[in-house]
């Protein structure tokens, strides 16, 4: 059985009351938490834990990639889909400058570009102490809702 991604399926996102809804099952494994889905200021975060990290106790890089993947393309769905749209994402970037070996990972993000086809991210993982941890840039694509 294929799971859909809510946010990706073909609904009235204005419709929804309940933004909680549009979480993917994938999140929900993760523990994603949603602070924020304002394109200007998209927040995410995560605690750490065992199940997420590296056999060494890293936070395994894919959960960073996950939080930047998961904020980028939800902000931007959240807001296309007003117009009849939906967001996919297209291209990730990420550049590890620190590890994290416990606490909270928090994904900040902006979209810097909003462009009828295309929006382009930028985004910051910080620990819990607010050092910063990755750096990424992200591409979402744009495309007409499926009839």
């Amino acid at each position: 059985m294929r799971a859909t991604l809510a946010y990706w399926a073909p609904i009235a996102l204005s419709a929804v009351s309940d933004e909680s809804a549009l979480r993917s099952p994938f999140d929900e494994l993760v523990g994603t938490e949603w602070v924020s889905d304002d394109p200007d200021d998209a927040r995410v975060r995560v605690e750490v834990r065992e199940e997420l990290e590296q056999p060494v106790g890293l936070l395994h890089g894919g959960v960073y990639s996950t939080l930047v993947e998961s904020i980028c393309s939800r902000a931007t769905a959240l807001h296309v889909g007003r117009e009849g749209k939906q967001a996919m994402g297209q291209s990730l970037e990420i550049s590890f400058l620190r590890p994290v070996t416990g606490g909270t990972l928090t994904v900040d993000a902006r979209a810097r570009h909003r462009g009828r086809t295309t929006w382009v991210w930028e985004a910051e993982a910080t620990d819990a102490e607010g050092r910063l941890c990755a750096l990424a840039r992200m591409t979402v694509v744009i495309r007409p809702l499926a009839d």
